[in-house]
């Protein structure tokens, strides 16, 4: 077997080469190596964020066109604790 790049021909090639009783450990290889990379990217770093990822996400101006919201750092602000009051019951609770 090659090291490197490998194509689907070349994998391909090599399934229909194989015995069609071994086919199941192939499917069975495969869903081990998706769960494999499943389980890599929950546990994976998430990058941290620039001022310049901030400013090309949809965070900034969020708010721009709500009418009902007056001072946005208030508004934010009562957010905040509201999501903290909901923490602190949670962890009392539970």
């Amino acid at each position: 077997m090659t090291t490197g790049t490998v194509t689907e021909k070349q994998v391909l090639d090599e399934l229909r080469n194989l015995e069609p009783g071994r086919w199941l450990e192939v499917l069975d290889f495969i869903g081990y190596l998706k769960h494999r990379a499943t389980l890599e990217r929950a546990h994976a770093r998430p990058r941290e964020l620039t001022a310049r990822d901030l400013l090309q996400s949809e965070l900034v101006g969020l708010w721009a066109d709500r009418d009902d919201i007056g001072d946005s750092l208030a508004f934010a602000r009562q957010l905040r604790q509201q999501a903290e009051h909901r923490q602190r019951t949670t962890d009392d609770t539970g």
